[in-house]
Parts: C-alpha cells; sequence; structure tokens
C-alpha cells in the first residue's frame, strides 16, 4: 500500500474499516469474507481516493460553484450545468502516487505480464449503483473509476474490483431454500450449504447468491436482493424475537457472545477485566483498549468518532463490539448474563440466540 493505506484497500481487510470509508456494499462483502465466505480477489478504491482526486483537481470548487447555481427556474437544466464538471472529472490526471496504488493492487490480480479482467461496482451509502462488467488493463480500469465518479458527483463514492473468476461451472441459489446443482461434490454442496447460512445469518433476510466453482473452489460472486416469498420456516428462523432485545446499537466488530456484565467507568488504569466477561464502557480510548484483553465481548454508549481509533481497534482485537447504545452503562447492571451480537448490534437477554 501506499504512504496512506485506506486509498486502497485489499478486499482481505475491509472489515477493519469504516463503513463511510467504502460504502455499504463494499463493507458487506468485508463482513462476509471474515466469516469465511469465499469472493474472488479483489480490492476497493475507498471515498478517500475520490476526494483526494477531487481536491487536486479542483472539482469540489467546481461542484459547490453549480450548487449555488441550482435554483428551481433552472430544474429543467441541473444535467447540463453540471456537465463540465464531469467532463473535468474524465480529462484530469490522477496523480502519480495514487496511480501506483492503483496500478499495485491491480498487478496483485493481473499477475506482472498479463492483463486479468475485473467486474467493477460503485459502493456508498446512497441507494444507487453502477456496475461494469469484464474491464481489463489499468487504463480502462481509470477509465471507468471516474465515470462513475462523475455519475456520483455529489456522494463520496467507493468503487470494488473483484477478479473475473474462470469457471468450470457457475450457479444461482436462495439462502432460505438451498436447492444446489446435483453436478457439485458433496463436499460442495456442503460448503455451498454453509455459505448460505452464513449469508442469510448476516443480513437477516434471504438472498439470492451468484457463485462459481474455479479449480473445485467454491466463490461467491455475487450476492443479489431475494425476490420469492419467504415460507414460514424460513419467517420462523429468521424472527430473533425469541429473546428480548434490550437495545439496538451499531456493529463496530463481528461475532457473538454470551457473559456476565462488568461495567467500567473512568478509572481504567486500575482495570483487570475478568476473562469472559462482556465490558459496558462510556467510551473506547487508549486506556481502556490496553486492558481488555480478557474480554470476550464490548458495549460502548457512545459512537467511536476517530476513524484511526477503530481502524486500530479492528486491526487488534477480534472482540465481538457494538457502539452506540446510549446510557448502556445505566441499562445493564453487572452480573446480568447477556449475549452480544456484533452482526446486528443487538444486545440480547439471556444466552445465545443459536
Amino acid at each position: 500500500m501506499g504512504l496512506i493505506p485506506d486509498y486502497v484497500i485489499d478486499i482481505s481487510d475491509i472489515y477493519k474499516s469504516d463503513e463511510d470509508l467504502v460504502g455499504k456494499k463494499a463493507y458487506d462483502l468485508g463482513m462476509l469474507w471474515k466469516l469465511g465466505v469465499p469472493l474472488p480477489e479483489g480490492f476497493v478504491v475507498t471515498a478517500r481516493f475520490r476526494d483526494e482526486f477531487f481536491k487536486k483537481n479542483n472539482i469540489n470548487n467546481e461542484i459547490e460553484k453549480l450548487k449555488a447555481l441550482n435554483h428551481p427556474s433552472l430544474s429543467n437544466s441541473v444535467e447540463k450545468l453540471f456537465e463540465p464538471a464531469k467532463v473535468k472529472i474524465m480529462h484530469a490526471h490522477i496523480s502519480q502516487s495514487l496511480a501506483l496504488d492503483l496500478h499495485k493492487f491491480y498487478k496483485r490480480l493481473a499477475g506482472k505480464f498479463s492483463e486479468t479482467s475485473v467486474n467493477m461496482f460503485s459502493s456508498s451509502k446512497a441507494d444507487r449503483s453502477m456496475l461494469f462488467s469484464n474491464i481489463k488493463g489499468d487504463a480502462n480500469i481509470v477509465l471507468k473509476i471516474k465515470t462513475i465518479w462523475s455519475s456520483f458527483m455529489d456522494s463520496p463514492t467507493a468503487i470494488v474490483v473483484l477478479k473475473n473468476t474462470k469457471s468450470e461451472m457457475q450457479g444461482k441459489i436462495f439462502t432460505n431454500q438451498p436447492i444446489v446443482d446435483k453436478n457439485l461434490s458433496g463436499e460442495q454442496i456442503n460448503k455451498l450449504i454453509k455459505y448460505c447460512k452464513i449469508i442469510q445469518d448476516y443480513f437477516y433476510f434471504p438472498k439470492e447468491i451468484e457463485y462459481v466453482v474455479s479449480k473445485g473452489k467454491i466463490y461467491i460472486i455475487k450476492i443479489n436482493p431475494f425476490t420469492g416469498v419467504v415460507n414460514k420456516f424460513s419467517k420462523e428462523a429468521l424472527d430473533n424475537k425469541k429473546q428480548k432485545i434490550l437495545a439496538k446499537g451499531i456493529s463496530l466488530n463481528l461475532g457473538i457472545a454470551t457473559g456476565p456484565v462488568r461495567i467500567l467507568h473512568n478509572n481504567y488504569r486500575d482495570v483487570k477485566v475478568k476473562k469472559g466477561e462482556i465490558i459496558i464502557t462510556a467510551n473506547l480510548n487508549n486506556l481502556l483498549i490496553s486492558n481488555i484483553k480478557a474480554a470476550k465481548a464490548i458495549i460502548v454508549n457512545s459512537i467511536v468518532p476517530n476513524s484511526l481509533t477503530k481502524t486500530l481497534y479492528r486491526k487488534n482485537f477480534q472482540l465481538p463490539t457494538v457502539e452506540g447504545i446510549e446510557n448502556a452503562t445505566k441499562i445493564f447492571q453487572n452480573g446480568n448474563i447477556i449475549t452480544v451480537n456484533g452482526v446486528n448490534g443487538e444486545i440480547y437477554s439471556g444466552g445465545l440466540i443459536y
């Protein structure tokens, strides 16, 4: 990676990043990779890469000027107003340091002397997407990146680049009704059913997934919205209200854990966390981080504002962690047995839900 490691991120490192940096789709892929779902090799061109490009080429100022001109009376010509900025994005140069980062990650997929085919799609908080298939070569990748940026100028957008995996076999399957191809081996069928369960448990709703078999190994290449009918059994399986939900926050680290509550207040220097305890704290700071290795899970009142702190925390700790549960130190009491679901951010009363 370059001097700033979050301009381009390998797919295996996405889960350590903030959703703001990589977008919702990429973040979900990172979480699934961490949970063991096999994905094609790839990387993410982050929103910070876009921001740096826009800054270097003075594009943000152009957009702000255009927004100031955007008056209701001009509603029919908004697209035309933004056309010069789009043209500028398409013709501006990516700085050498950013281009080298991008080239390095692409060459990891392609090898030194070949130009492999990749699939590319946008990833942002906005519910909009753009997809390009079978793209080859640095120049064409840059062209598609700029095309996506120029289409979503008002929204910080990351871009996922995945290797187009050559396959001997491909198929589709619904996670709630995993009817698999009989041409698959018994081991492949078992693995595919396992991946279906992981994906459905993560999203808490069925999905249609596309997979390929390459050199005997299964890869999940697409996760699509489910358009069928959820049957009664599947709906009950997805109903998470069998356990009482005590609170709901935001997932910071994946995993599910059960244990006794230990509430920590401000005196972090003297903290001696016992093995298996679920720690509840108002803030996640460096003094606390150095003393929580024995903990089983963490609940944080506040939302951790510092992306660097989050990145370091995810890198060094694999504990299920939920942030943003207001008054958590008052809701729970020492010794309460609870379950922390680091997948969906819910906290349950009692033991494990599985």
